[in-house]
């Protein structure tokens, strides 16, 4: 545990080297990253947490906010004696990674982000807010079932049940206040436009079924962030890219980090 901003933020790491800090999306912990922790720690320092309200992390009452929850990241970056780091944001960590990069440059030394976007959208606002009456309507397993038709392709669902059973059963025994504060903490974001003042590489990747952060919101992000941002889509995937195809994660990942963040960077090399 982490303490920072008036909480205990959850944390995990393993490896040495230049940091890669693992940021999660929103329902998720960080056992979404165990299999990138295990690929990339043998030349990274690999860290992965729960973000307030998630996991192991504690659990305040609401309301939440990214700045919120940014502000607890930059703490704990702090706290970890972390600078200059490559963020890889998920989904509603992607939203965090962006806040951080904004707020705390130094903490920041690359981006790669995925399947999440600069504005929100009052669309995606709509679809939440539904998950959210169902869970008060007919419980937390109704809620998670329904979140897992917005954001996994048809065709992993209907060729991985048991996977989905898996998130069904996690998503439904989380904590369901902290669930909804976490939830309602990104519907008001926009950084859209302060984005053109970042200076670190980035790039975005999306699902090209994703339609919780569509291909085209996912774009308006890569065109918004000025330095070697490529929107890269993954085939056969919805919003769960890091769930759905790992293999194929973790190569782009891979791929990014040669170019951008190289483990060991040659001298005088930025």
């Amino acid at each position: 545990m982490v303490s920072t901003n008036g909480i205990r933020l959850h944390v995990v790491e393993s490896g040495e080297g230049r940091p890669l800090v693992l940021l999660h999306g929103l329902g998720w912990d960080h056992q979404l990253w165990k299999s990138v922790m295990a690929k990339f720690s043998d030349r990274y320092r690999v860290i992965a947490g729960d973000t307030r309200g998630h996991g192991y992390s504690d659990k305040p009452a609401g309301p939440y906010s990214i700045q919120q929850f940014s502000d607890d990241w930059h703490g704990a970056l702090q706290a970890l004696e972390v600078s200059g780091a490559c963020l890889v944001g998920f989904s509603q960590g992607g939203m965090i990674a962006q806040t951080l990069a904004l707020q705390h440059p130094g903490d920041v030394g690359a981006l790669f982000l995925a399947c999440t976007t600069c504005r929100s959208d009052p669309g995606v606002k709509e679809i939440l807010e539904e998950r959210i009456r169902q869970a008060k309507l007919a419980g937390p397993e109704a809620a998670a079932r329904l979140a897992a038709k917005g954001i996994f392709a048809g065709a992993f669902a209907a060729a991985n049940p048991g996977r989905i059973e898996e998130f069904v059963r996690r998503r439904a025994a989380m904590d369901q206040d902290a669930l909804v504060a976490a939830t309602r903490a990104a519907y008001d974001f926009d950084v859209a436009e302060r984005l053109r003042t970042l200076s670190v590489p980035a790039t975005v990747v999306y699902g090209a079924e994703d339609a919780l952060t569509p291909p085209a919101v996912v774009k308006q992000l890569a065109a918004a962030l000025p330095r070697g941002t490529v929107a890269v889509g993954v085939p056969a995937a919805g919003h769960m890219i890091p769930f759905e195809q790992p293999l194929q994660f973790e190569s782009l990942l891979a791929a990014f980090l040669e170019q951008h963040y190289p483990a060991n960077p040659r001298r005088g090399k930025p």
